[in-house]
C-alpha cells in the first residue's frame, strides 16, 4: 500500500472516530459518572466491538450480511432497541447514572464493557463503512493480510484514542457540570441523545 493511499485511509478513520456517536456519548458517560479508570472498560467494549466488525467484513462475510436484507434488518433493529433501552435505563435511574456526592452503586468494569460492546455490535453502520471502506484501500496484486492487518490496527487506534479522550474529558468537567448532574438534567439531555440515535438508526436507509 502506498503512504498516500494509507493517508487518505487515516484521514477518513480519523474523521470518523472523532465525530459524535452513540459509544462515545457513553463513553464520557462513564468517565463522569464513574471516573476514567473504570470508563476504559466502556472504551475496551468499543474497541472490541470495532474489532470483531471489522473482522467480519475483512472475511467477506460482511458482503454476505449486507446482501441479505433480512438478516441486515434484524442487526439494525436490534441495534435501535439497545440504544432505546440504554437511553430508557439513564433517564428512568438517573441515582445510577449521574454524578452524586455520595455515588455507591457502581457497577463492574466488566458490566461496562458489555454494555459498549454490545452497543457497538448493534451499530451496523461499521459494518457498512469496513465492508465498503476496505477494497477501495486493497491492492490486490500484494498481499492482503498485511494490508488488512494494518486497515484494522489504525481505525482501532484512532477508536481508542479519541474514544477515551471523550471519557477523560467527561472525567475531568465532572466538577463543572455536578449541578447539572445533581439536578438530573445532564442525564436526561444524554437520554435523549440515545433516543435521538436510536430513531436515527431506524429510519437510516
Amino acid at each position: 500500500m502506498e503512504l498516500s493511499t494509507y493517508l487518505v485511509y487515516l484521514s477518513i478513520s480519523f474523521v470518523a472516530s472523532i465525530s459524535v456517536g452513540p459509544s462515545v456519548v457513553l463513553a464520557a458517560n462513564n468517565g463522569i459518572n464513574f471516573g476514567y479508570k473504570k470508563a476504559l472498560f466502556g472504551v475496551l467494549g468499543h474497541i472490541s466491538a470495532i474489532l470483531i466488525l471489522a473482522l467480519i467484513s475483512a472475511s467477506g462475510v460482511g458482503s454476505i450480511l449486507l446482501a441479505s436484507e433480512a438478516v441486515f434488518l434484524v442487526i439494525k433493529y436490534l441495534g435501535v432497541l439497545y440504544l432505546a433501552y440504554i437511553g430508557y435505563a439513564i433517564w428512568k435511574n438517573k441515582g445510577v447514572w449521574s454524578l452524586l456526592p455520595q455515588h455507591n452503586n457502581i457497577p463492574s468494569g466488566l458490566s461496562l464493557y458489555r454494555k459498549s460492546l454490545l452497543l457497538g455490535l448493534g451499530n451496523p453502520k461499521a459494518l457498512i463503512f469496513f465492508t465498503a471502506l476496505f477494497p477501495q484501500f486493497i491492492n490486490t496484486n500484494n498481499s492482503l493480510l498485511p494490508q488488512l492487518l494494518l486497515l484494522i490496527t489504525t481505525s482501532l487506534v484512532n477508536a481508542f484514542i479519541f474514544t477515551f479522550a471523550y471519557a477523560l474529558a467527561g472525567h475531568k468537567l465532572k466538577n463543572k457540570l455536578l449541578p447539572l448532574l445533581n439536578s438530573g438534567l445532564l442525564s436526561k439531555i444524554m437520554a435523549t441523545m440515545f433516543m435521538c440515535f436510536a430513531i436515527v438508526l431506524a429510519t437510516a436507509k
